[in-house]
């Protein structure tokens, strides 16, 4: 299992998004891909799964979330290295964007404004 959610000192439980909840088998079926599929996608870099402590993979909602948009963007034709690194950038903008509007709200700006 990963350590704590980084810089928040949050050891991930049931229910949040980055809890390991779901096994291989599981995970690929509820996003419907294979098995291998995950593997490559975690070998390209998408996420790093959390491992059981028999060691098998581990998957959080957040994964499977990553997951699905990598294989909706193959399905689309992309190339697997492409999606990934498309659904990196996305998720490291929308980190950026709500960083921004946390700052906003301390600094006491208006909401939406550029």
């Amino acid at each position: 299992m990963k350590e704590p959610t980084q810089g928040t000192g949050h050891t991930p439980v049931l229910g949040d998004a980055d809890f390991p909840g779901y096994s291989m088998g599981t995970a690929a079926q509820a996003i419907g891909v294979t098995p291998a599929f995950l593997r490559a996608v975690e070998t390209a870099g998408l996420f790093e799964s959390h491992r059981s402590g028999g060691g098998h993979r581990r998957y959080s909602q957040d994964d499977l979330q990553r997951a699905d948009r990598a294989r909706g963007l193959v399905d689309d034709g992309m190339r697997l290295d492409a999606a990934v690194r498309i659904v990196g950038l996305e998720y490291q903008l929308a980190a950026a964007n709500a960083m921004i509007e946390i700052l906003r709200r301390r600094l006491g700006d208006p909401p939406g404004r550029a």
